[in-house]
């Protein structure tokens, strides 16, 4: 009798430690990344002979990029109006040279088909699980959601198309777009918005977005080595006014397959 007590009370334990660890280790939170600090820069125009040479240094970069598809993990953290986290499996199309790209998102225990998002960088498209009607909208915020708690992020989906796509010399206006070389960063100010590259010898590795706008700042860093497409990136959203966060995103390539084209069945709904 005494050992079947044991037994139980070893059950409850072992229960209680597993339910312990899959709240606490299968969902860890995703690593706060902090926002660069420029301090006080000249930069230059990217009109002068240094500003164009160093932004065409930027281009034979990104020329040297390639069509890729792949198959990756999203993880969302909230944490307004309270702390949660979900993810989803997603495939990923890119035409390098239209500029088009194609995500799938997929629920992870399922493999249903939650949400596509398709944009040739100007228009985004998104056809949800849930609505017959497609969605059309500028480039822009895009939400995402958690298709088993019903929770909706807003996703600044432009500073992801960007990094993932590596198509940001055409967004280097001359009338609008400061350089450093030195440090490799280029400022670009529009209406309302400020964007902040910071580039290494390999490419991009980061980009900051500051919306007085929308009151929110964003960042989208490459963890690890700097390559294209980046294995794993980070997205941290902030509100200008206090820097308290509101939302975390990290996606991680699980399948890369590079190649010089893309096929068109793989855009459209």
């Amino acid at each position: 009798m005494g050992t079947n007590k044991k037994i139980t009370r070893s059950v409850q334990s072992f229960t209680l430690i597993a339910l312990v660890c899959f709240g606490t280790c299968a969902t860890p939170e995703i690593e706060e990344i902090a926002f660069p600090l420029r301090g006080k820069l000249s930069f230059v125009s990217s009109k002068s002979k240094e500003g164009a040479k160093f932004l065409d240094e930027i281009k034979k970069m990104e020329d040297a990029g390639s069509s890729y598809s792949g198959d990756f993990e999203i993880r969302i953290q909230n944490f307004v109006p309270k702390k949660d986290i979900f993810s989803l499996n997603g495939k990923i199309y890119y035409d390098k040279p239209s500029g088009k790209m194609q995500i799938e998102l997929t629920d992870r225990l399922f493999g249903i088909s939650v949400s596509k998002v398709y944009t040739d960088g100007e228009l985004i498209r998104i056809k949800t699980a849930t609505q017959d009607k497609i969605h059309e909208q500028p480039m822009d915020d895009i939400i995402i959601a958690d298709p088993n708690g019903g929770k909706q992020t807003v996703v600044p989906f432009p500073v992801i198309y960007h990094l993932l796509s590596n198509r940001n010399v055409r967004l280097f206006q001359p009338d609008r777009t400061l350089v450093h070389p030195k440090e490799g960063i280029i400022l670009v100010r529009k209406s309302g918005e400020e964007w902040t590259y910071y580039v290494t010898e390999k490419g991009i590795a980061t980009v900051e977005w500051n919306s007085s706008r929308k009151n929110v700042k964003a960042l989208t860093s490459v963890q690890g080595a700097v390559e294209f497409p980046p294995k794993v990136t980070l997205t941290r959203i902030v509100s200008r006014e206090d820097g308290s966060d509101q939302n975390r995103i990290e996606i991680k390539m699980k399948r890369i397959g590079r190649t010089e084209n893309i096929a068109s069945s793989s855009f459209g709904f």
